[in-house]
């Protein structure tokens, strides 16, 4: 690979970090607005956070630069404080719920560290991005409607999966990397497609006209 091709590659690379810290800015924003996430489910995310706590120790223990996946971890942050706001507006209280989560996550992430084969690590991931997205395909496509799933965070992610193919294409060449990377740019392209299709939480969607009272 080309030095060009590799200096592009650490560009888009830390473009992806900085633009990762604000990633879901736009989805807590509009549930803390409306105080409500009706329409979301919070299975996906959680799925969503397993996964990424596996492909995270992988690239870890395979010694890859933080560049290819250190976004992994401040989405990975968000997603748990969007499950957090989530349990908080439609089941009222995080008492017992936030420990616990919290606690069986660093099990999770402890075991991933340090026993789980680096195999098992790379290949859970592209399963679980169909099994994490497929919830809230299927509760759109049900209630016909996108609820208060923002459309500029699925907009990002597709864009960041779609760059991040590339550097890690150019950066590591591992062609299980590359894999647990398309499967998920795929099913984040379908929920754009409904964001951008169906009506939303307010009942107006891409392309659709107010419905008359």
């Amino acid at each position: 690979m080309s030095s060009a091709a590799l200096w592009v590659s650490k560009a888009l690379s830390y473009a992806i970090l900085v633009g990762s810290l604000i990633m879901q800015a736009p989805q807590i924003y509009k549930i803390v607005k409306a105080r409500s996430a009706k329409g979301i489910t919070a299975m996906g995310w959680a799925i969503s956070v397993f996964s990424m706590t596996c492909n995270c120790s992988y690239n870890y223990r395979l010694g890859y630069p933080i560049t290819t996946w250190g976004e992994q971890l401040s989405i990975m942050v968000q997603l748990e404080l969007l499950i957090l706001i989530k349990l908080h507006f439609e089941d009222g209280g995080l008492l017992w719920r936030l420990p616990l989560g919290l606690a069986l996550h660093a099990v999770v992430a402890a075991a991933c560290l340090t026993r789980v084969p680096t195999a098992v690590l790379v290949a859970v991931p592209i399963p679980l991005s169909c099994v994490s997205t497929l919830p809230q395909l299927l509760t759109n496509y049900r209630g016909r409607s996108t609820g208060q799933l923002a459309l500029l965070p699925t907009l990002f992610a597709v864009l960041g999966l779609s760059i991040r193919v590339f550097t890690s294409l150019t950066e590591t060449g591992d062609p299980w990397l590359i894999a647990s990377q398309l499967v998920p740019l795929g099913m984040q392209a379908l929920l754009l497609l409904q964001l951008l299709t169906l009506p939303g939480g307010d009942g107006q969607g891409a392309g659709q006209k107010p419905k008359a009272a």
